[in-house]
């Protein structure tokens, strides 16, 4: 067993991660060392022989060191899984190339869980379209999967860093307070690089009205329209203000502030030229 000391800081103290190994490697293996450099890292060494003492094994780990989070590669990631699948664990969980199929497991993560795949395309030992199943199942905005340009043992994602960042990104996202529907639906169109027309689009639209209400209200100083203006005023108002996270705004409330911002700056050049 391996228990790294350096680590990072946290709001409540350093990282505490849970390392799952994968079947030829232990708690010397290369991603067992690097968590152990960047954070207060547990890796249990298995007996990968018997697949239920090892969920056992880590089950009783998981329950006495009280991580932030789990990871599991590959066979490790198999184990991870029956954790999650059994309630032996509820926490975040980061599944390197998971050979959740190849141990007997069924392609099924719990609800509400944290949970994010990484997998390599040039992976030629655990087939991705095992975790493409398994990222369709679960609580769609807890769940997300990332394709990466590597092999199955992620060599280059490991040595490039982008695997501690993973961890922290995941912890961190996992800890802020619950998205509304509508951050949730308008984040779709923000991570879609192929949508991001139809999000230009509406915003122009969008922006465009409530120029138009902004400017006709305060020009004709009619009632209805300065009352209109002043309940999507306090709506918007409202949403900003459930959404924002800590010294800022959420998506939903940026966008919202955003919103405002351009419908009130073409509002003003519209009334100096005339336009409504």
């Amino acid at each position: 067993m391996s228990r790294g000391g350096a680590g990072v800081q946290t709001g409540a103290g350093r990282l505490r991660v849970l390392f799952v190994h994968g079947q030829e490697s232990g708690p010397q293996g290369t991603k067992a060392r690097l968590l152990a450099a960047h954070f207060d890292a547990l890796t249990p060494a298995m007996d990968t022989r018997d697949f239920e003492g090892c969920v056992g094994q880590i089950g009783r780990a998981a329950a006495a060191f009280q991580p932030d989070l789990v990871v599991g590669s590959s066979f490790g990631g198999a184990v991870a899984l029956a954790l999650l699948q059994r309630g032996l664990w509820r926490g975040p969980t980061l599944l390197l190339a998971p050979a959740g199929a190849e141990l007997g497991l069924e392609l099924r993560l719990p609800e509400d869980a944290w949970v994010w795949i990484v997998h390599g395309t040039r992976d030629d030992v655990v087939p991705i379209a095992a975790s493409l199943t398994l990222a369709r199942t679960g609580t769609p905005e807890r769940v997300r999967l990332l394709e990466v340009h590597d092999d199955h043992r992620l060599s280059a994602t490991v040595a490039s860093g982008r695997l501690v960042a993973l961890v922290r990104e995941l912890v961190q996202r996992a800890g802020e307070p619950a998205r509304s529907a509508g951050d949730r639906h308008l984040r779709v169109f923000f991570e879609e690089p192929a949508l991001w027309p139809v999000l230009a689009a509406a915003a122009g639209g969008l922006a465009s009205l409530l120029a138009w209400l902004l400017a006709t209200a305060f020009r004709t100083r009619h009632p209805l329209l300065l009352l209109g203006v002043t309940l999507l005023a306090g709506t918007s108002a409202i949403q900003v203000r459930g959404d924002w996270r800590g010294r800022r705004p959420g998506l939903l409330g940026g966008a919202l502030l955003g919103l405002w911002a351009l419908g009130a700056a073409l509002a003003v050049v519209a009334a100096r030229y005339g336009i409504f």
